[in-house]
Order: C-alpha cells, then structure tokens, then sequence
C-alpha cells in the first residue's frame, strides 16, 4: 500500500505555480544537490513559473528525497519522475524533437551521470567537511549555539551517512586515485559525445545538459578532496566545460547573488526574470 504524501508545506498555493522544495543556498553554488540544481535550471529552461522553499534541512519527500515540488496541492517526489510530470502538466519538452535513437542515448547518457558521476560528489564531500560549514557553506544560514549545533552534530552526522550510503553503493571501497579514474573515464565519454557540437543533440539544450550540468557544475564549484577533477575537466574536457557554462551564463545569471544572499527567496518565471533581479541588486 502506497503511504499517504506528506503535508503539503504551502497550503496557500497558486494554481499551475511549481513549489521546488530544497536545501537553503550555499555560499558557492546555489545548492549542494546536483538534482536540484537540473530541477531548478530545468524549470529555468522551460520558463515554467516556480518558487523556492527552504526545507530548513529537515523536510525531505515521501521518498526521502530532496528536491520535491508540490504543484497545485500534490506532491511529487524524484527529480526524474518530477520532470515527466512537469512535461505533461505543462506541456513542455525539450525532448520533442530527437528521434527514438536520440531518446535512448538520452536515457543512457543520463544513467551514466546519475548512477556514476554522481556517486564521486558524496565520497568527495565525505573526504574533505570543513568547507561545508563554511564560508562556502551553510554558514550564513546558522548564528550562535545553532551554529555551533550544526557544525559539531549536524555536520558529522551527515558525512556518516554520506559515507555509508557510498560504501553500501560501492564507490566507497575505492581510494580517491580509483574513484577519481572511473569518474575521469566517464567525464570523458560525455566530452566524446558531445564533440563540437553546443548540445549534446545539437543547437538546442535538452534535459541531458540539464542534467550535465546539474553535476557537473558541482565539481566546478564545490571543494573536492583534490582539484584533480576539476582540472581534467576544464584541461581535458573543454567541450563539456563549455556548455555547462554557457547554460550557467544563459539560466543562471542571478548565479552570484543566489549564493551571496543565501537565500531561497526565488520566484520567477523564467531566466528574463533572473537577469532583471540581478540587475537590479548592482
């Protein structure tokens, strides 16, 4: 039997207004979890209005899952499954046009980061915490006692999750030098993909390079254990390196004051509305 949904945390809502439920900013990138940074870019992409709403980092989904929306009084768990609801619910798919080879290299491609690349953004953060209480952290968010909680308790308790669910997938019983290969080898299959073209399919941007850049950006960004994979990005994967940032310099151009500001104040209906709120903070 299906467990009933959680309760929804804005009862006030507006109809056909996407509510993306996720952890508050970071300091160096507007949030720590590549599937919410696609959600949100994803969002941004299709010009599908939304709001942000911290889950003050306790409020998770049905599935233990962040991010999560609610959308017109429903919840929606699974950055994946979020999307295919989006898609249907608004009419929107940057997918519409690949043809079924096309679909199914989307699929894989997507399974590779998701199910691979992804896994070397925990081990990395298991290995090197200090920063995530920091500056280039959660800091901002916390003052005084609370701030002394989260970095002795919360922090801790974190990274030993972090550090059991990658030694339950596997990743975890590898050293950084195997992990940083196989995450190496596959940073470079999408470099092959990709090729010369802007986007993985051609001119224009599906959810894939959502999804890329979703991740990718993490390693861009966040601190890792060593820089060895940000180097061979931007050294050996320049094609890739490219694209995500030039769909940061597209959607995101409010980049900047999302992490200065720490907050989760957003509501927009597409990057237009993003570049007028940065301007207007200069």
């Amino acid at each position: 039997l299906r467990m009933p949904a959680p309760a929804l945390l804005k009862r006030d809502w507006q109809k056909d207004h996407v509510y993306l439920v996720q952890f508050p900013r970071m300091g160096c990138i507007p949030t720590a979890s590549p599937f919410a940074l696609k959600l949100e870019t994803w969002l941004r992409l299709c010009k599908i209005p939304y709001t942000n709403v911290s889950n003050e980092f306790t409020k998770m989904s049905e599935k233990g899952q962040i991010p999560f929306i609610e959308l017109n009084g429903r919840h929606y768990a699974d950055s994946v499954h979020i999307i295919d609801v989006l898609k249907h619910e608004f009419k929107k798919d940057p997918e519409a046009l690949l043809n079924p080879l096309e679909k199914a290299q989307l699929i894989a491609f997507r399974a590779l980061i998701e199910d691979g690349i992804f896994w070397a953004i925990p081990y990395n953060r298991s290995r090197n915490t200090k920063w995530i209480a920091g500056d280039k952290g959660f800091s901002g968010h916390f003052h005084g006692v609370k701030k002394i909680l989260f970095e002795k308790i919360m922090v801790p308790k974190c990274i030993k999750n972090m550090k059991a669910k990658c030694h339950a997938q596997g990743i975890g019983r590898h050293n950084q030098l195997e992990v940083e290969k196989m995450t190496k080898d596959q940073f470079d299959s999408l470099e092959d993909f990709i090729g010369t073209k802007s986007f993985f399919f051609g001119e224009i941007p599906t959810t894939l390079d959502i999804t890329a850049f979703g991740h990718i950006q993490q390693f861009l960004h966040t601190p890792m254990a060593s820089d060895e994979l940000k180097n061979h990005l931007e050294q050996k994967c320049p094609n890739l390196t490219k694209m995500v940032n030039r769909l940061k310099d597209e959607f995101w151009p409010d980049w900047d004051e999302a992490c200065s500001k720490l907050s989760l104040a957003t509501t927009m209906d597409g990057p237009e509305e993003a570049a007028a709120a940065a301007a207007e903070s200069h």
